[in-house]
């Protein structure tokens, strides 16, 4: 999965993509723990989303768009609006049943 900033996030939502973006923080277990998870969904890619996360620990103002504490947080974004927010990780299966649901 690619590491974005602010403003890599902002050019694929201006571009109109369909986004799936994991906020994520240094030293976080749970957030490496996913890493594999959002590798499976990346490399299958059944909705055509375009793939990236960004670090709290280097961009904390990031926080602003979860409106919640709880990471990994996991979003889902299309038509530049957010579509769908997932937080904590509890396995491939969950994480993508929320993708399919909010895609």
């Amino acid at each position: 999965m690619e590491v974005w900033n602010p403003d890599d996030l902002k050019s694929h939502l201006d571009k109109g993509e369909k986004v799936f973006l994991k906020l994520w923080k240094k030293g976080c277990g749970i957030c490496k723990l996913s890493n594999s998870a959002t590798d499976r969904l990346e490399k299958t890619n059944e909705h055509g989303l375009t793939f990236g996360k960004i670090s709290l620990t280097d961009y904390p103002e990031m926080v602003g768009i979860s409106e919640t504490d709880a990471l990994p947080a996991f979003f889902i974004f299309a038509d530049g609006k957010k579509k769908g927010v997932y937080t904590g990780f509890q396995g491939l299966d969950k994480l993508k049943a929320f993708v399919d649901e909010t895609v």
